[in-house]
């Protein structure tokens, strides 16, 4: 099973934390937000290849956590990971398990597509380590 998480770069400690759970779980994280000496020259083959292993994963973790005051931020980039992920599964009949580390609050700016998405149950929201066990 092959995993990415997705979320904020700032949060480098904590993804060498899920790294390692995944890893433990028996759960290969093929990428995940991180930082580069020269982010702004790598960032176009940054960017392909994410996208490229969005498309190879089994599950999608957004690790969307507190920031800026706002509970369960997304930023834009992580929205469009997220969203590209799901049009994977809707369009293209693949089947990555979506899963939010929380709901997001109202005040992110998706919060009504991503709400639609939890109702419609494309995306589910971790309980715990949940996103670990099929």
């Amino acid at each position: 099973m092959r995993a990415v998480i997705s979320g904020s770069i700032a949060f480098q400690k904590e993804y060498q934390k899920l790294r390692e759970e995944f890893e433990q779980a028996g759960i290969e994280v093929i990428d995940y937000p991180r930082t580069s000496e020269n982010l702004a020259e790598e960032y176009p083959e940054i960017l392909v290849s994410f996208f490229k292993n969005i498309e190879t994963a089994d599950i999608f973790f957004l690790n969307n956590q507190d920031k800026n005051g706002v509970s369960g931020y997304i930023g834009a980039a992580s929205f469009s990971e997220l969203t590209y992920c799901l049009m994977q599964n809707l369009l293209h009949g693949k089947s990555i398990r979506i899963v939010l580390l929380k709901k997001p609050a109202k005040e992110v700016f998706c919060y009504d597509e991503v709400n639609l998405w939890l109702e419609n149950q494309w995306v589910e929201v971790s309980s715990g380590r949940s996103y670990l066990v099929n």
